[in-house]
């Protein structure tokens, strides 16, 4: 057991769920999959062509220019692998009409959920992405995880939104 998180889509942050001033008990799994997914990694040094297609600079901000912030958790640098994902750089991503949005975050949520895999926690990882049917500025996405020695996969769903639009 871990403690309860919910992900606020409006807000584009993580809450603790409490109840009568108690803080709630989750699931470890679905904890482990929200501070991996929304917590901020460190950008690379230089971007893939699957970020360029989608208007991905590296250290891009959210003022648009161009930064030496690479954001990221500080320990990272004596870390094997950093945690987290890159979703905060669709911050500045070119949204309109673009097909391979979807695709850009399947990737960056598979990459941030690889260490389920090599860590043994998870037998498997897929992410499905689409554009929201009932919000333009928003990804919903679809995580799958097979627990090893589990019948049944565990299913994790998210939406990212755009703020400002």
């Amino acid at each position: 057991m871990d403690i309860a998180l919910s992900w606020n889509v409006a807000r584009a942050e993580g809450e603790w769920l409490v109840s009568s001033g108690d803080l709630l008990l989750g699931s470890a799994l679905a904890s482990a999959v929200m501070v991996s997914l929304f917590t901020d990694r460190v950008a690379p040094e230089t971007i893939t062509t699957l970020d360029g297609a989608v208007g991905i600079s590296p250290a891009a901000g959210a003022s648009g220019s161009r930064t030496n912030n690479r954001r990221g958790w500080w320990a990272d640098a004596w870390a094997d692998s950093p945690i987290g994902s890159r979703l905060w750089q669709m911050e500045r991503a070119i949204k309109a009409g673009q097909s391979s949005v979807p695709r850009e975050v399947e990737a960056i949520c598979q990459e941030a959920l690889q260490w389920l895999v090599d860590d043994g926690v998870a037998q498997s990882v897929v992410v499905a992405a689409q554009w929201s049917a009932t919000n333009r500025q928003a990804v919903e996405f679809r995580v799958t995880v097979q627990e090893p020695g589990q019948v049944a996969p565990q299913v994790f769903l998210f939406s990212w939104a755009w703020k400002g639009l």
